[in-house]
């Protein structure tokens, strides 16, 4: 009784000096100019503590998920599902034991944490459970991981592409010293090339043949012209002939099989019979290659899945560095989008959110701007409906490549593309002699003996850039020059 006695007494003094200073440090800073000024300079010194702890706890984390993200980039992780699992298993574990141990064990949890996402077969999933059963304050440190990863993957993309066989690399063009200052990147040689060089080959992102040559004398996966009796597949609603067994395989597998190989028993007319049936009555490819990227980068998420292995950048890293063209909305391109995300979203869930309109017509403007027309050596009548880059008369068809679309236009140009084994496989080839770190420059037209004016008209109409290489440059120094009429007479 007496304890309690004592405290209520204690508490009770304890209060009344507690008001008492209240009063007096009120009636100080009210009343006492040096008071209330030493009073200011406690509270911004209070202040600077409280802003530079701030940043010293930031620069912490900032230095431990630069450190944690380049450890888990060096390291290997499991490919089989059982490894996987475990490994995965194992990580959650540790995360969970490190939380337990308090604040101070924060920074090792979010890594275990993170280390657990790279092998979980879907991380937004993953990302969605974080949120709701571990604290706000880790999950930020993963979502810290996950962007530092992505700004580390992008300014090192160029240091490890193109591959250095190659023979190339890609440098930012400045606008005072490009030809084409459209375009801020250009492709420069790594070594020194002579004519008739072949400077590299390269596969396409996806290719497609004009329409109205499927079904004919050409392969619809690699746009070999053929020769003997065509393979092709009585599910497939494309209707598409192939030059050989593997062709087929790689088409079925990369995107017929998801984009053709469905019949609506309903009667109704299906997703896919409507794609052919765009594709076909317009003459038009480029939806089709479209739909071709989208499901080859559908089959590389499924092999990621099977195989546990992937590759350093996807098929998307290596198009977004890409120029484009400005391709506004219209009816055309609304049906093409409406028609897409219908076919994929019964097949393949969460592509109907990934086709917006933004994607699309960014996905089109790439694909119009960079395609290269796959030349054949018969007379094919010239499909002048969509644009391909080509100094060629008779093209078959299109291809998109990761890396001969860096090569920027030129009415003088130093190389010429070949397709020497008659398919889609592009040939970059020396016309002039290129030293090391000189750039290569194509041409996006049939230049001949047109005139100035003619060339810029074209480019100007098809690629939205007025050519200002060498060439025009010095035939429009050429023309002004020329004396006038009126000079003339006199």
């Amino acid at each position: 009784m007496e304890l309690k006695k004592s405290v209520l007494i204690g508490i009770g003094v304890l209060g009344a000096i507690g008001i008492g200073y209240a009063v007096y440090w009120d009636y100080m800073r009210h009343n006492n100019k040096e008071f209330r000024n030493k009073w200011k300079r406690g509270r911004k010194k209070a202040a600077k503590r409280r802003k530079a702890a701030v940043e010293v706890a930031k620069d912490q984390i900032t230095n431990f998920v630069k450190k944690a993200v380049d450890e888990v980039s060096k390291e290997s992780f499991p490919t089989d599902v059982t490894a996987k699992e475990k490994y995965f298993m194992d990580q959650v574990s540790n995360g969970e034991t490190l939380l337990a141990e308090g604040k101070e064990r924060h920074l090792d949890a979010a890594l275990c944490f993170y280390k657990a996402l790279k092998v979980y077969p879907n991380p937004v999933e993953l990302i969605m459970i974080y949120q709701k059963t571990i604290p706000e304050a880790v999950v930020n440190v993963i979502y810290e991981m996950m962007s530092f990863e992505v700004k580390k993957k992008k300014a090192e993309y160029f240091e490890n592409f193109p591959p250095r066989d190659m023979n190339v690399r890609v440098e930012e063009i400045s606008e005072s010293s490009s030809s084409d200052d459209h375009i801020r990147r250009g492709l420069f040689a790594t070594k020194d090339f002579w004519p008739g060089d072949v400077i590299f080959d390269e596969q396409p992102i996806a290719s497609a043949l004009d329409p109205d040559l499927e079904t004919g004398d050409y392969c619809s996966y690699c746009l070999k012209e053929l020769s003997g009796d065509p393979i092709s597949d009585d599910t497939d609603l494309f209707e598409a002939v192939y030059c050989s067994k593997t062709c087929h395989e790689k088409a079925m597998s990369e995107y017929a099989t998801l984009l053709f190989t469905n019949r609506d028993k309903t009667g109704k007319e299906s997703k896919e019979s409507q794609l052919v049936h765009l594709v076909k009555s317009g003459n038009v490819k480029y939806p089709l290659m479209i739909a071709r990227f989208l499901a080859k980068m559908v089959h590389e998420e499924t092999q990621k899945v099977v195989t546990g292995e992937e590759e350093e950048y996807s098929t998307w890293d290596h198009i977004e560095r890409l120029p484009l063209l400005n391709v506004p909305p219209n009816d055309k391109e609304t049906n093409e989008i409406k028609l897409l995300r219908e076919l994929f979203a019964a097949k393949v869930p969460g592509m109907e959110e990934f086709i917006s309109e933004e994607r699309y017509l960014m996905l089109k403007g790439k694909l119009m701007y960079n395609s290269f027309g796959i030349s054949t050596t018969r007379e094919i009548r010239e499909n002048t409906q969509e644009m391909v880059r080509t100094s060629e008369s008779s093209v078959i068809g299109a291809g998109f490549y990761r890396v001969a679309s860096y090569m920027v236009h030129s009415c003088d140009p130093n190389i010429m593309i070949k397709f020497p084994n008659r398919n889609n496989v592009i040939s970059v080839v020396a016309t002039k002699q290129i030293k090391a770190g000189e750039e290569l420059k194509t041409s996006y037209i049939r230049v001949g003996n047109r005139t100035l004016e003619s060339r810029r008209n074209e480019l100007e109409s098809k690629w939205k850039f007025r050519c200002t290489c060498a060439k025009c440059l010095s035939e429009e120094s050429t023309t002004e020059k020329l004396p006038t009429e009126e000079s003339t007479s006199d």
